[in-house]
């Protein structure tokens, strides 16, 4: 009983294990498109103005003002 048990559950884990591989990823006019995953941006140097609150600056108080960053 144990002989046949034995073989029949290592069988049983092997297609459990095979089943839960990641599925292959199809790719479409050469760039592979995920669902759910955003692009990197490709500027990531790419400079933008920003608003900056007022703050003290070396002691002094600056009013609220856009910076590039």
């Amino acid at each position: 009983m144990y002989k046949i048990l034995l073989p029949l559950a290592a069988l049983v884990f092997s297609f459990a294990a095979s089943a839960a591989q990641p599925s292959v990823v199809r790719f479409d006019s050469g760039s592979a498109r995920l669902s759910g995953v955003h692009p990197i941006k490709h500027h990531p140097q790419h400079k933008r103005k920003v608003w900056v609150p007022a703050h003290r600056s070396h002691g002094h108080l600056v009013k609220g003002h856009y910076v590039w960053r």
